[in-house]
């Protein structure tokens, strides 16, 4: 029996087969796209953290000598931050750093990395729906591994040699997303895509929660180790992916028959995979797709470039707080995932072929309430500190199921034959904002108070309400009729 839609069967018009997932060789892929999303993650987000014990403490910023003084001493009732305590005091900073940079390069540092990545990650696209997305795949993790590896030797050389490693580290990450993504065209059933990408997809959360505490341990030593360690288990990783992930079906050497033939689409030829650019840029859910990302992604960029830095400096976490903290939002994005990893599946197949109602729906629900989370972050006090984080969880939840179960699932709906080509473009345009928001910090917050932090969260709003405004009204899951598989494909049910 046979689909006419190459996306999802409903449950009334066809009986719902399946293959075990548990020892096949979709939950391998699976498992190392969650593995390397993981540690790209990982790579990308230690940054923020460590970027604190990089740098010598700096004598005219005083607010660095606050954060370190007794709860006794703190700042009164209502204000947050702030230069309050002068050099005089007499308070010895206990930060490691020793790079002699300026305020201004160490809040632009960590979004020097997206530099690159925007460079790159548009020719990868490309690159994913024609050429190996299995040697992009491994190659951007062995290279960017090694970049960071390098990068503690070029910070000590000198500023812009820390740059130019971080911009080629960024460049290398930048490869590795679209093949990821587009091999999940390959390795999962329709009825599974949600799930499986959602459980990859975990990773993203899990490298930060686990980075952040392994890197403020290792930085107590020397924070040269964070870069080593963590350099040093991707690229091991990276090389084993050699014998673990495969381009087609055909190549796999361990596939069951069965497994093939669940899974298993008629091939497209390379002439049917022209790029069709004057429907692409006519479309409306393909810019639905590419503009909620920019909207959305901007959210969870400047969350994870700035958050160490906010938590210190308006809510006055100690370093060492700040090193352990900071992974506790995570959490809620967590618990969103697992959610989307166990239900998708199910309500996708009750839903049937016509998903977009019901995905614009939880995506306009999970963007208010994401807006109403940032809006009692603002109007807490420094004292807070409780709220504030329990805020945080909340609001990764709902940003990552907006996400996760929301709108980034749908290309591989409506253009799967192309998704390869425009995640790589919406993950570019959408990446801007990882360097432009630290120049936006450096332009807002001066000081480091409560009131000039939430002028930065006042644009997370903002950017929040566009992104609901674009998904819910001009969205779709709809596979389009200039896609080849449109045409050309079916899939066995």
């Amino acid at each position: 029996m046979v689909c006419k839609s190459w996306t999802l069967p409903h449950r009334s018009a066809v009986p719902p087969a399946s293959h075990r997932l548990l020892g096949s060789v979709r939950l391998t892929y699976a498992v190392c796209a969650f593995l390397s999303i993981c540690l790209h993650s990982a790579m990308r987000s230690m940054l923020a953290m460590v970027i604190l014990r990089m740098v010598k403490p700096r004598p005219e910023d005083s607010l660095l000598m606050a954060l370190e003084l007794e709860r006794s001493n703190s700042t009164g009732p209502g204000q947050c931050g702030g230069p309050v305590f002068g050099p005089a005091s007499g308070i010895q900073v206990t930060q490691t750093g020793d790079l002699p940079w300026t305020r201004n390069q160490e809040l632009t540092f960590p979004g020097v990395y997206y530099y690159g990545y925007v460079i790159s990650i548009p020719l990868a696209g490309h690159l994913s729906d024609r050429l190996s997305s299995k040697r992009l795949f491994i190659l951007s993790l062995v290279f960017e591994a090694s970049a960071y590896c390098l990068l503690p030797t070029m910070a000590h050389h000198s500023y812009g040699a820390a740059v130019a490693g971080l911009v080629v580290s960024g460049m290398c990450a930048g490869c590795g997303n679209p093949p990821l993504y587009q091999l999940f065209v390959t390795w999962a059933h329709p009825t599974e895509r949600t799930s499986l990408l959602s459980f990859a997809y975990i990773g993203l959360l899990m490298g930060s929660i686990v980075v952040y505490p392994v890197a403020n341990y290792l930085s107590d030593f020397a924070w040269e180790l964070s870069f080593y360690v963590v350099g040093s288990v991707t690229l091991v990783f990276g090389i084993s992916c050699h014998w673990l992930i495969y381009d087609t079906l055909d190549q796999h050497p361990r596939i069951s028959n069965a497994e093939k033939a669940y899974i298993q689409r008629e091939p497209l030829s390379t002439s049917q995979l022209n790029v069709p650019w004057r429907h692409l840029l006519t479309s409306l859910p393909v810019y639905a797709f590419i503009l909620t990302h920019v909207f959305h992604n901007y959210t969870f960029l400047v969350l994870s470039v700035v958050m160490p830095r906010f938590m210190r400096e308006a809510m006055q976490f100690t370093t060492h707080d700040v090193g352990v903290l900071s992974a506790a939002p995570y959490l809620g994005g967590m618990f969103s995932k697992l959610i989307c990893v166990f239900s998708c599946g199910y309500v996708e197949r009750r839903v049937g072929l016509n998903q977009s109602w019901m995905r614009r729906l939880l995506y306009v629900a999970c963007s208010i309430l994401t807006m109403v989370f940032i809006g009692i972050i603002i109007g807490a006090g420094c004292e807070q500190k409780t709220l504030v984080m329990l805020m945080y969880a909340f609001l990764y939840a709902t940003t990552d199921m907006g996400f996760s179960a929301g709108y980034w699932p749908t290309l591989l709906y409506f253009a799967p034959s192309f998704a390869g080509l425009l995640s790589g473009l919406a993950n570019c345009l959408a990446h801007l904002s990882g360097f432009l928001a630290p120049h936006l910090v450096a332009a807002l917050v001066h000081t480091g108070t409560k009131a000039e932090w939430n002028i930065v969260l006042l644009t997370l709003i903002l950017f929040n309400g566009m992104a609901m405004f674009v998904f819910g009204l001009f969205s779709s899951t709809r596979l389009q009729s200039w896609d080849p598989r449109r045409h050309a494909g079916v899939f066995k049910c």
